[in-house]
């Protein structure tokens, strides 16, 4: 009943050039969007998603660490709660079977009422999951959504294991974006401007502010079980000392937040627990199933340019240092 308008929102949503093509290619599962240009950096600065790994930037703040860090975190406890979307899963998973071959998939972007948008520069054969990993996306999009209804969450590679990474093989990695809120932008064409050059302390601090949120509701829909690899200091320093304030169970991972490569400048990569449970959802309208559908292998890189850096060739990743 309301697909005509969830429609129209999300194409009034996505930009004239690039997000057209992607809400078109919403409806064709099968058919790669366009080339971002992601990672055309120099190869000095890295090409993979996670290259060289560094050290932590901040310990574990402890849990008396001071939690009065700017923010626009709304009233009242996140539900984290999957919201009523179709999600595509092969039989695998209705005969009770495991990862990898039971998977869900993202529901398309123009379902989802504007809760989020697919990253450009993935396609739909890589937005693939965990079930653990899509519930927690649905339900931490939705969570963001209620703080803020109008930044544009973009949320990109989930099982994607390939040649643009070393990671995102075991369907527990996804890379989230802020439109116009983290450090720099992926404006595409190797192009990486700031958002926050030319902007006064108030404006800065107002968009660290959402992106704090963001890294406060990931935590808490994970129940403290995850790592978010993000470079901004600033940001770093108040989410870790929030986090060890609240009481988390024991994390698997060393530290929740971490600097990484300067990919990071522009994006969240978000790693959840393995056991991680799949969060409760609210049920699908009557009349409404999830759908059956087949996980399809993504294209090779020689087909596909857009799944590899720019900056080299297909024949050359064999080359490149793996986990």
């Amino acid at each position: 009943m309301c697909l005509v308008v969830v429609l129209a929102v999300a194409c009034e949503r996505e930009n004239a050039r690039e997000d057209a093509q992607e809400s078109a290619r919403e409806e064709v599962r099968s058919a790669p969007e366009v080339a971002s240009g992601a990672g055309a950096r120099p190869p000095s600065e890295g090409s993979l998603e996670d290259d060289v790994e560094r050290p932590p930037a901040f310990a574990h703040a402890p849990a008396e660490g001071p939690t009065d860090v700017p923010t626009t975190e709304a009233p009242g406890t996140p539900q984290c709660r999957v919201p009523a979307l179709p999600i595509p899963r092969p039989r695998e998973c209705e005969r009770g079977e495991d990862y990898p071959t039971c998977k869900w998939q993202m529901p398309a972007a123009p379902l989802a009422e504007g809760r989020y948008r697919r990253w450009r520069n993935t396609i739909v054969e890589h937005w693939w999951a965990r079930p653990s990993l899509v519930s927690f996306l649905l339900a931490s999009a939705d969570e963001y959504r209620r703080l803020h209804p109008d930044q544009v969450l973009a949320i990109g590679d989930l099982d994607a294991p390939g040649p643009r990474h070393r990671t995102h093989d075991r369907g527990v990695d996804v890379d989230l974006y802020l439109l116009g809120a983290l450090m720099t932008e992926n404006a595409g064409g190797g192009r990486y401007p700031s958002n926050y050059e030319g902007k006064d302390e108030a404006e800065v601090e107002a968009l660290r502010g959402r992106v704090l949120d963001l890294a406060k509701v990931l935590a808490r829909c994970s129940n403290g079980a995850i790592r978010i690899y993000y470079n901004d200091p600033p940001v770093l320093e108040r989410f870790l000392a929030w986090y060890g304030a609240q009481g988390f169970p024991p994390s698997p991972f060393d530290a929740p937040m971490q600097a990484h490569n300067s990919l990071h400048d522009f994006h969240f990569h978000v790693t959840i627990a393995d056991e991680l449970p799949v969060l409760p959802g609210d049920p699908l309208p009557e009349g409404l199933s999830h759908p059956i559908a087949r996980i399809e292998p993504p294209p090779p890189p020689e087909s596909a340019p857009h799944l590899s850096s720019r900056n080299r060739r297909p024949g050359e990743w064999a080359a490149v240092p793996r986990e």
